[in-house]
C-alpha cells in the first residue's frame, strides 16, 4: 500500500512545486499592499522573490543577457511605478509579466532594425553531450525569435519553468485551449527549424 501513496505524493509534489514560482498568496498580498502605501522594503521582497523566473523569461523574450538584464530591470520599474494599480486580489506576477511583454515589443522593434545589420555568429560544435545540449538550446532561443511574445511566454514557462499547463494559462491569463494552441503553434515551428527535436513539450 506504501508505494501507491509515494506515487500520489509524488504528483502532488510536482503540481506544488509548478506553483513554488509563485510567494505564498498571503505574504505577497501583504507585501503589495505595503508597496501601495510606498514601503519601497516591501517591494524589493517582491523584486528578490520573482528576479530569478522574470529574468528567465525576459532572457526568452530577447535572447540576450545584456538585453534581459534591462528589460528586467525595466519591468520591475514599471511594476514599482504602477503598483497602486494592481487590483486587490490579482496576483502580482502574472500582472508584471504584461509589463515585460509589452516592454519587449517595443524593444523588439528597435533589436530587428538592429539584427538586420548584423551576421549571426557561427555555432561551433563540440563533441561533448553537454555542449551539444547546449547548442540545442541555443538554436531553441534563436528560434523563439519567430515566434510572438505570448508564445515565448508560454514556451519559456513550459520549457524553463516546467510549469503545467493549467498554471501557464493562469499567469498569461489566458485559458487552457488558448495556452495549448500557442504551445502547439510554437512547437510546430521548433520543429521543422531543429533536425534534433525540441524534448517534451506535450
Amino acid at each position: 500500500g506504501g508505494r501507491p501513496n509515494g506515487n500520489a505524493g509524488a504528483t502532488v509534489a510536482e503540481e506544488r512545486q509548478g506553483s513554488a514560482i509563485e510567494m505564498d498568496e498571503a505574504r505577497e498580498a501583504d507585501r503589495v499592499h505595503d508597496a501601495q502605501r510606498g514601503d519601497r522594503e516591501a517591494y524589493r521582497e517582491l523584486i528578490r522573490h520573482y528576479q530569478r523566473p522574470v529574468y528567465r523569461l525576459c532572457y526568452a523574450l530577447t535572447r540576450s543577457h545584456e538585453e534581459a538584464s534591462t528589460l528586467a530591470a525595466e519591468t520591475f520599474g514599471r511594476g514599482l511605478a504602477e503598483i497602486e494599480r494592481l487590483p486587490e486580489g490579482k496576483r502580482f506576477f502574472p500582472w508584471l509579466l504584461r509589463f515585460a511583454r509589452n516592454l519587449s515589443v517595443t524593444r523588439a522593434r528597435r533589436r530587428a532594425e538592429a539584427d538586420a545589420t548584423n551576421t549571426p555568429k557561427p555555432s561551433t560544435s563540440a563533441a561533448a553531450s553537454t555542449e551539444a545540449t547546449v547548442e540545442l538550446e541555443q538554436r531553441l532561443l534563436d528560434v523563439l525569435g519567430d515566434l510572438r511574445p505570448d508564445e515565448q511566454m508560454a514556451l519559456a514557462l513550459r520549457i524553463g519553468e516546467r510549469l503545467p499547463y493549467s498554471e501557464i494559462a493562469r499567469l498569461l491569463d489566458h485559458s487552457a485551449g488558448v495556452t495549448l494552441s500557442r504551445l502547439s503553434s510554437a512547437r510546430a515551428l521548433l520543429l521543422t527549424r531543429t533536425r534534433d527535436g525540441v524534448g517534451d513539450l506535450s
